[in-house]
């Protein structure tokens, strides 16, 4: 028995003709025919009878010396499937050999004896060798004048399949060949050697393995194969280029009916068939079906390659139990038989290539602009960042072209970033920004040695206004100066831990978004905002399986990298883009019952436009432009379109179909709190009452002369509106009194004695001193101990205070010594408190 090599393209050079009609010239031809099987069979059976002069024993020994390194025959190749989420609908198969590997019991009956009986009708009783049926092909070879048969085992050929070498013909390999078979022999069961065979085996056209065959000429299963199904594939073993019914319709018809007839030579009681039911068999056509070869997918959608990319280069981790390095994982998937189940949505897939196939919103006056604009479309779970969705381009499958992956400018859709970072440092949304556009003179902000001229979309300059404002219309000199305060550094930093993977460079032009990020990461960094904070890294391999065993089940990778009362508070204000700013006309009417957050953006010179939002359960980003080579949008459209104006209608289309069925969920409440006065309080309780107003609690220890453990100055002070999660910074005395030096206060103000010396932490008591001037009144006149003298912290100082002519009112002491409940900006007269150092003041009789 034969098996060919993967196709070699060969034509036969004579038509076939039916091998059971004699024809003179087979006479011609007996004789050489003769000597070439004999050859074969000598070639083949030379070992044994070399074996016999040299002793069985010895053979014996040969034999397990040549296949003692045998161990197992390797893994047949098999190719992997890639589903969509639903496990069951088929994106791509990928494969180095088109091979799906399937038990034996899956295998019809009729399908095994027809292999066997054409390959080795005496496979069950035999060994890894059977000499005689070398002699039975001899005789076959003879009556159809030419090789029709071989004379090796399934066993032996299994063997040069996986273990052979088909380049090397020499005695010692095929020597090395037996021994391995009968090692095979002694290793796994005869059902297991003919399974392994059954899936091996090549039957042209790049197919591999009987169940794949099946699909490929038949589109059934090899379950379901019939007697003249059977016999085809049976035939095609020995030369499958030969027998292509594809491209040799005849001669594959009639080695179907050589089988067929040895079927009926053996017999239904020999593992044939009866010869009533082979004559029906070979009257049949072939029986292939109008689209014979073809395979039922569509194109892969972009995630099949994103799958491929994702597992060959591993960014995360994630598949290194495919292999440790890129080029095992490779030959993994094409050669394992795994079975891929993505995240993708098929129905979520067709509203995005419905909502991108729209007529655009705006129409183009100019629509045979080449190239024209195209979309690219994300979508992913907001709670795990399983990626729902993946449109690259309205037409991936004919032009391959990548719009999600790729980097683009974001625009003003960058600014929810700038937003993070600016509520981390403390900048309130109610601070008050210049909207006037023109030269930004600060000097971080110079490229080329030249200003940074900032502009506004519509040209034109604002007036000052807050941060809700600001975001709402988008306000590009509002976000220039306050990248400023923010530094850009610190935007980087909120936008990679957002999930922002391009490298991003630290510059004022953050601002507007003028760097690169791809819609992939848009939609990742979104999902950080629609999840409280929570970042989730997107995947798109929900798992992976061999078979029935679990390789791989992907869990979301999420972890807290924006403080959810932030993360609230900019989603606070990414709802005045859809509800009063930029994108509202969009969603003024015909939008549904979810609430949404989003923002929209436009690229420098309308090059690219962008929508990207999200309710609490999805988050959508969509990009509109032209890849690869960017141009002012109105080069296609004939006037400026912005992110509003195009993308954000095909994000509202998408939105609607998909979140059909979702719970309305709301955003959790956003907003300030006040700063509470701790002033005075023993630690453990301030940082109690701290954390109660939602604020962060920080203590350093200073000198001072109050308690051990007690709250000497806060900062901020009491009162003031903060970022719920913002630090309060509180120092705590350490019980030991600093030395201070008196300032001279006289001729000061009483009050502004008071500050000076609260500054310090000292007692005051004030005596009142007629005096005859009105000039003098109010004023210090002496101070016990004088100015310049070094005191303890919370020592007393006694100043003299004139006073009008009235008499003065009698001894007033104050309360005694506590924190005053002030605004923070002063000391002493019951205005301390807050951020400043404690006073206390008693008043007496001169």
């Amino acid at each position: 028995m034969r098996t060919s090599s993967p196709p070699s393209h060969r034509i036969p050079t004579r038509p076939v003709t039916d091998r059971w009609s004699y024809k003179p010239i087979a006479l011609l031809l007996l004789v050489p025919v003769i000597v070439a099987a004999a050859g074969l069979t000598a070639v083949v059976i030379a070992p044994p009878f070399v074996g016999m002069s040299m002793g069985v024993k010895e053979l014996d020994k040969k034999l397990q010396a040549a296949g003692a390194n045998f161990t197992r025959i390797p893994p047949i190749p098999q190719r992997s499937t890639i589903y969509a989420n639903d496990g069951k609908t088929v994106l791509a198969r990928v494969y180095l050999a088109n091979r799906e590997i399937v038990p034996l019991g899956e295998i019809s009956p009729v399908a095994r004896q027809a292999v066997l009986a054409i390959e080795d009708s005496g496979f069950y009783e035999h060994g890894a060798l059977n000499p005689s049926s070398m002699l039975r092909a001899l005789a076959a070879n003879i009556r159809a004048g030419e090789v029709v048969q071989g004379g090796s085992t399934i066993t032996q050929e299994l063997v040069k399949l996986t273990l052979g070498d088909p380049t090397n013909r020499s005695f010692g390999r095929k020597f090395q060949e037996v021994a391995l078979a009968m090692r095979v022999e002694q290793r796994y069961t005869k059902n297991k050697i003919l399974e392994m065979y059954l899936n091996q085996v090549y039957l042209g056209n790049n197919v591999y393995g009987i169940a794949t065959a099946a699909q490929f000429y038949f589109h059934v299963p090899a379950s379901k194969l019939t007697l003249p199904q059977a016999a085809l594939l049976a035939g095609m073993i020995r030369a499958p280029n030969t027998y292509d019914p594809l491209r040799y319709p005849r001669a594959a018809w009639l080695r179907r009916n050589d089988v067929l007839n040895r079927m009926i030579g053996l017999g239904p009681t020999n593992g044939g068939v009866t010869a009533e039911r082979g004559a029906r068999a070979k009257k049949q056509p072939l029986g292939l079906p109008k689209n014979v070869g073809q395979i039922h997918l569509p194109t892969p959608p972009f995630i099949v390659d994103y799958v491929k990319q994702q597992i060959h280069d591993d960014p995360n981790g994630w598949y290194s139990f495919l292999g440790a390095t890129a080029k095992q994982r490779d030959k993994a998937l094409a050669e394992g038989g795994l079975s891929i189940v993505t995240t993708l949505d098929p129905n979520w897939q067709r509203a995005a290539q419905d909502a991108a196939n729209q007529p655009w919103a705006a129409t183009p006056s100019h629509p045979d602009h080449r190239p024209t604009a195209d979309v690219g479309l994300v979508s992913l779970d907001a709670t795990t960042g399983a990626i729902r969705t993946m449109l690259s381009g309205k037409h991936y499958q004919k032009d391959q072209v990548d719009t999600v992956t790729t980097v683009h400018q974001p625009g003003s859709s960058f600014k929810p970033y700038v937003l993070t970072a600016a509520f981390e440092q403390g900048i309130l949304p109610t601070a008050i920004y210049s909207g006037v556009q023109g030269v930004i003179p600060d000097p971080r902000c110079m490229t080329n040695g030249q200003p940074w001229d900032v502009t506004n979309a519509e040209g034109t300059s604002l007036g000052s206004m807050n941060l809700y404002d600001a975001t709402a219309y988008s306000v590009n000199a509002v976000f220039a100066r306050l990248i400023l305060d923010v530094g850009p550094e610190n935007v980087v930093a909120v936008a990679h831990a957002m999930g922002i993977t391009t490298r991003l460079p630290a510059v004022c032009a953050l601002a507007t978004g003028s760097v690169g990020i791809s819609p992939l990461d848009q939609a990742s960094g979104y999902q950080t905002l629609a999840d409280g904070g929570i970042h989730c890294k997107p995947f798109a391999v929900a798992e992976v399986l061999r078979g029935d065993q679990i390789l791989y089940r992907q869990r979301p990778d999420c972890q807290q990298v924006v403080p959810a009362p932030i993360a609230n508070l900019v989603n606070d204000l990414l709802k005045g883009p859809v509800t009063y700013g930029t994108a509202a006309s969009v969603f003024s009417s015909g939008w549904g019952k979810w609430p949404i957050r989003g923002k929209t953006g436009t690229a420098q010179d309308n090059t690219e436009v962008w929508f990207a939002g999200y309710t609490p359960q999805v988050v959508t980003a969509v990009w509109v432009g032209s890849q690869g080579r960017p141009y002012p949008l109105a080069d296609y459209w004939g006037y400026d379109v912005f992110g509003a104006t195009v993308a954000a209608p095909i994000w509202k289309a998408f939105m609607l179909s998909v979140l059909q069925g979702y719970p309305v969920e709301r955003f959790p409440a956003a907003g300030l709190t006040t700063v509470p006065n701790v002033i005075g309080k023993p630690l453990a309780e301030a940082r109690k009452v701290i954390r109660g107003a939602h604020l962060q609690p920080a203590a350093q220890v200073v000198p001072s002369y109050l308690p051990a453990g007690t709250v000497v100055t806060q900062d901020p002070s009491a009162g003031t509106q903060a970022i719920p999660t913002q630090v309060v910074t509180l120092s705590v005395s350490n019980g030991v009194a600093p030395i201070v030096t008196l300032p001279d206060v006289v001729g000061s103000t009483l009050s502004a004695a008071n500050g000076a010396l609260g500054a310090i932490h000292v007692f005051v008591t004030v005596v009142d001193q007629p005096v005859k001037h009105s000039d003098k009144s109010g004023i210090v006149l002496s101070m016990s101990p004088v100015g310049g003298t070094k005191v303890k912290e919370g020592s007393s100082v006694t100043l003299v205070v004139g006073v009008g002519p009235k008499p003065s009112p009698s001894p007033s002491p104050s309360p005694s010594p506590s924190p005053g409940p002030g605004n923070g900006k002063g000391h002493g007269g019951g205005g301390g408190g807050g951020n400043t150092a404690l006073a206390f003041v008693s008043r007496a009789v001169p």
